[in-house]
């Protein structure tokens, strides 16, 4: 064939394919079960064009701070207008503040306070938790891996741990290997009970994403609900003297204490009786601890499962002082509609009320779920309804006294997921962060709440007018 007839021939493909993409049905061909699909003249003219990774992680910029009004803005900036900001309920700026004075005052008094991190499998692993501890603890002190169960389904990247005997998991979640126990299912929303007598032996990991500071203890506090009989639960310290024994008869929830002279990376402790074993606190010194709770395949509404007294009376013991629920993302790709999406809005709410309830002095902070990718007309993109489920739980954790956090937003939006997988950041099901990516999104929300920290000590380094004047003038917009 000629030159001319070779050109002539493509010019015709060019034409005839044209043809078909504006003839094509938007909604595709269905053919039996299957629905063909032909992509927009528009769509193969213009490309949108892809972020890349450095246009989508967050700019940490230093200013040449000059007086209380240029740090009151450059906080202002960071926290109410960047990706990585807040939505807060009616725009109120103190609502961390109680946190922030029992987290100050912690190790002068000889507290620990607890920040419990619940999520879905994004929090898996102690991801996303671990970074959020660490940065916390080098703020307020305090150390150690936080609260663990008798039995970890999921290996962390903190601490390893195994258990033996005879042991029955009970569970809101999960499948058929967890029983139902009418409620009795303690903070974690999911016991572990101990019938007869069991052994748990945990230790410090040594990976490369584990925390130096997470991996030393200097104390072990057992939580756990008694049952008729008496327990025995004894402490040994595999890496320094020490064996601790206690005895309780009392039924109900309880706590067993031991503090330790010298901090250790590995301990083992032993069961006998009949006890639900709610959670094993291991920490060192005094600050704050931050507990990773993933619940995998979850929605979020599952604490309203729990006994709401024996609930609060754990949080009581525990001394939690901030709420962190994480869900949305396992929701997202059977909500379909705004319907569907104001009906699981409405059940969410009502369990950050439930928790509220069950911990009055808490602060709660609501994080909504990150950017997923799914097959849009044959390409990846965005879930077509995920960006109303941010918008909506914004809304619903405002309006229920909650304060907002967007992985979607920090991440860098709409069909950001793509670029972070493509980088290494997030995994080849276009959900998970990779490790990587897990440990950034944990800076990310450990920088908006010290960066909020930031904002209470200048509040009180002024007095009330002097602030509200300043803040006043700045013609800030918190709700976008």
């Amino acid at each position: 064939m000629k030159a001319s007839g070779t050109l002539k021939f493509f010019a015709a493909v060019v034409v005839a394919l044209a043809l078909l993409c504006i003839v094509f049905p938007k909604n595709g061909i269905a053919l039996g079960g299957v629905t063909l699909r032909f992509p927009s003249l528009h769509k193969v003219l213009v490309r949108e064009q892809e972020k890349s990774m450095d246009q989508l992680l967050v700019k940490h910029v230093e200013r040449d701070m000059t007086g209380a009004r240029d740090s009151i803005e450059e906080c202002r900036h960071f926290l109410f207008e960047g990706q990585t900001r807040f939505w807060l309920p009616d725009n109120d700026v103190s609502c961390f503040d109680k946190f922030f004075e029992n987290a100050e005052k912690a190790e002068l008094q000889h507290r620990i306070i607890r920040v419990l991190h619940y999520g879905d499998s994004q929090i898996e692993q102690d991801r996303i938790s671990c970074r959020l501890r660490e940065r916390l603890q080098m703020v307020f002190g305090g150390g150690g891996p936080g609260m663990l169960p008798l039995r970890q389904p999921v290996p962390t990247i903190t601490f390893n741990q195994s258990a033996s005997g005879s042991i029955v998991g009970q569970s809101t979640y999960g499948d058929s290997t967890f029983i139902r126990a009418n409620g009795n299912y303690g903070p974690m929303l999911r016991s572990w009970r101990v019938t007869g007598g069991a052994t748990l032996s945990l230790y410090a990991s040594k990976g490369n994403y584990a925390s130096e500071r997470a991996g030393q203890f200097s104390s072990i506090r057992v939580l756990f609900n008694n049952r008729p009989g008496p327990l025995n639960v004894t402490m040994n310290n595999r890496k320094g003297p020490g064996r601790y024994s206690q005895v309780v008869s009392r039924q109900g929830v309880g706590m067993i204490a031991w503090r330790m002279d010298t901090v250790t990376s590995s301990a083992s402790i032993t069961f006998r009786g009949m006890a639900d074993i709610y959670g094993i606190l291991v920490d060192d010194g005094y600050g704050v601890a931050v507990d990773n709770i993933a619940m995998r395949g979850v929605s979020g509404h599952q604490f309203k499962q729990a006994n709401f007294d024996q609930l609060a009376e754990s949080y009581k013991m525990m001394d939690v002082g901030m709420i962190i629920m994480q869900f949305g993302g396992n929701s997202v790709p059977y909500l379909r509609s705004e319907k569907t999406i104001d009906a699981y809005c409405q059940k969410l709410g009502e369990q950050i009320d439930y928790v509220r309830q069950a911990c009055p002095e808490a602060v709660i902070l609501f994080v909504g779920p990150s950017d997923m990718s799914t097959k849009v007309g044959g390409q990846l993109a965005t879930y077509p309804m995920l960006p109303m489920v941010v918008e909506k739980l914004r809304v619903m954790a405002n309006a229920h006294g909650a304060a907002y956090w967007s992985i979607y937003d920090a991440m860098g939006g709409k069909n950001s997921m793509i670029t972070w997988v493509k980088n290494g950041y997030a995994g080849s099901d276009y959900i998970h962060f990779s490790h990587k990516g897990a440990r950034i999104m944990g800076d990310y929300l450990a920088d908006a709440i010290t960066k909020m920290y930031e904002l209470y000590r200048i509040r009180h380094k002024l007095s009330p007018k002097q602030f509200n004047k300043i803040w006043n003038n700045l013609n800030i917009v918190t709700t976008e």
